[in-house]
């Protein structure tokens, strides 16, 4: 019995095979009818063993040109791109001229604090008052001086009239000699207090501590980044009040406001994709997300000591007020570029023997076309093939479809609904449809 239905099974297959070559319409014994209630033909129930059955309905998008980027992501923190922080220029005790906090604002010169210049101010009023008797001083020696020279030559002349011995000449011109000695330390005394003088206004010029550039006022810690869990309390500030402090002291801090870099951290790898002047979208993570233009305009080549890997700085072109130093950044560097191309949802592109291809449909026909692929972007992925065409209807389905099926195209929901909505907006403009 075995043998007998294994030789009717290969007759059977052997006249179908015959009545499919002939396209003949004879249908088999037993044929399950179709919806219309007709049987279906040898043609059809073979196309079916074969995977191509009569005529399926397949979505079908078209093939669009667009701009696509290759994107590297990377995150960071927000830094200013010019900070400072504040010291005396001198040692001594300090005094605030206003109450300051982390947080407030601060604008390029504004005088914040001072050092105590009672000190300065006494030694510049005592040099001013030497300065004056000094002067008063060189006066007298001067009309002193003029004085001896006049004497001495009134005894030159009764010395040669023989009316004063050589010593009387000698002594008058030891008078003029001591004279000008007397005026010539008085000269010498005036420049020494006039130097003296200089320099205590220069301390005076030290004295005040005025904020170097506008921005926000932060800890110093907060930029050197040795803070603890206290360093946001305002009162570390105030706290040198009335303190002694050096030229070394680190008083407080200053952030622009108007300027900040996105500092990211990449591996060494990512770090071979980047180049200098390469555009990117840097998104700011505050109470709300922000989203700005950057730039990349410095790699570093050496790794970073703590975090083994390289810092990249991104300039971001347009600041906004919730910006603040520290804040999560995450950046997308566009590594390549490329425009008005083909570009296809990747769920779409298939793959056979490590070779990429799409399935096109033209005359209801499925095709297979192998295709090189570019630039991918998150679920888009770029094409470049000669035998594809923008407006080629594509099988909008991961399913392989057999090829030379016969299909009816169903364009995709999201297609036709625009297509409606454009019909909603040209329609009032063409008037009323004509009735049909």
């Amino acid at each position: 019995m075995k043998k007998q239905g294994l030789v009717l099974l290969i007759a059977i297959t052997v006249i179908v095979g015959i009545f499919s070559g002939c396209g003949e319409k004879v249908s088999l014994q037993g044929s399950s009818p179709d919806k219309k209630g007709e049987q279906k033909t040898l043609r059809e129930q073979v196309e079916e063993l074969r995977g191509i059955a009569g005529r399926i309905e397949v979505p079908v998008t078209k093939i669009t040109t667009g701009t696509i980027s290759s994107i590297l992501s990377v995150t960071g923190e927000l830094v200013p791109r010019k900070s400072v922080i504040v010291k005396p220029m001198m040692d001594g005790r300090i005094t605030f001229l206003k109450p300051i906090k982390v947080g407030d604002i601060v604008s390029e010169g504004d005088l914040i604090a001072k050092i105590d210049d009672r000190d300065i101010e006494d030694e510049i009023t005592r040099q001013i008052r030497e300065i004056e008797i000094t002067k008063e001083k060189i006066k007298l020696d001067e009309s002193e001086f003029a004085q001896n020279q006049k004497d001495l030559e009134f005894d030159r002349q009764l010395f040669k009239e023989g009316y004063l011995n050589e010593a009387e000449i000698r002594k008058t011109e030891m008078n003029l000699k001591r004279a000008e000695i007397a005026l010539r330390q008085s000269r010498l005394s005036l420049e020494q207090e006039e130097d003296k003088l200089k320099q205590a206004l220069r301390k005076r010029e030290k004295v005040p501590i005025k904020a170097p550039i506008s921005g926000m006022v932060v800890l110093a810690s907060h930029l050197t980044g040795q803070g603890g869990g206290s360093d946001l309390l305002s009162e570390e500030i105030m706290s040198l009040e009335d303190t002694l402090v050096g030229t070394g002291s680190q008083l407080f801090g200053i952030v622009s406001q108007d300027d900040f870099l996105a500092q990211c951290l990449v591996n060494s790898k990512d770090k071979a994709k980047i180049e200098l002047g390469q555009k990117a979208l840097v998104t700011v993570i505050s109470h709300k997300a922000v989203e700005a233009p950057g730039e990349v305009i410095k790699i570093d080549q050496l790794q970073d000591v703590k975090t083994r890997a390289y810092k990249v700085w991104i300039k971001i072109n347009e600041t906004d007020k919730s910006f603040a130093s520290g804040l999560f950044v995450r950046a997308n560097i566009e590594l390549d570029r490329s425009e008005n191309t083909m570009v296809i949802p990747r769920e779409f592109l298939k793959e056979r023997e490590d070779k990429y291809f799409v399935q096109i449909i033209k005359q209801n026909t499925v095709l297979d076309i192998f295709v090189p692929v570019g630039i991918r972007q998150g679920k888009l992925i770029e094409i470049t093939s000669l035998d594809v065409m923008p407006g080629d209807l594509l099988v909008a389905t991961e399913k392989v479809i057999a090829v030379n099926q016969q299909v009816t195209p169903k364009i995709m929901e999201k297609e036709k609904e625009e297509k409606e909505e454009q019909n909603k907006i040209v329609a009032p403009m063409m008037g009323p449809l004509p009735a049909r």
